[in-house]
């Protein structure tokens, strides 16, 4: 995010997605957790737009606020550093290709995006703090991985349809 993206409705837009994620990670949790391992959440969607509109800072940033104000709202208000960590990954890694997003505005762009991000603060960092702070067997990667994929499909559709259908990028991503 270069200095003169960095301007008053750029903090507000990430300010409304890290709430946003932080409301969609509660409602998810309560509804659709399986057990402590487990659940399908859409609280990634949020930070993913973030990075890929305004760029690596902005997205880590979102991904590393969201998870901390997540977890002092929760019934345990812990911080995992591990798993805070992949939050910020996801927001960076989607960031990064935001750049590549703006040279070439491409579909496949999000796709590769959204599962990078996926695959390394998902199914990699995450799962790592699971196994080594939760109990969580090896195998639970792979269960993981799996959810990653179905949760990464609709993100990325979602994602592709608020960029390119009703054109949010042109507003923002690179005007801003």
């Amino acid at each position: 995010m270069s200095p003169s993206r960095f301007n008053l409705k750029t903090l507000t837009i990430c300010a409304m997605m890290t709430a946003l994620s932080v409301v969609i990670g509660i409602v998810c949790k309560n509804f659709f957790t399986f057990n402590v391992y487990y659940r399908i959440t859409f609280e990634n969607l949020p930070i993913m737009l973030a990075g890929l509109l305004f760029g690596p800072l902005a997205g880590a940033v979102c991904g590393g606020l969201s998870d901390v104000v997540s977890c002092l709202l929760s019934t345990n208000p812990a911080v995992n550093p591990i798993i805070t960590a992949g939050a910020v990954s996801i927001g960076l890694i989607t960031g990064i290709f935001g750049i590549k997003l703006r040279k070439e505005q491409s579909k496949k762009t999000v796709w590769l995006a959204v599962y990078c991000a996926h695959l390394a603060g998902q199914v990699v960092i995450k799962s790592i703090a699971k196994i080594w702070m939760f109990g969580m067997p090896w195998w639970g990667v792979f269960v993981g991985l799996g959810v990653s994929i179905a949760v990464g499909a609709v993100e990325a559709l979602i994602i592709n349809k608020l960029l390119f259908d009703i054109k949010l990028y042109n507003k923002y991503g690179s005007n801003s």
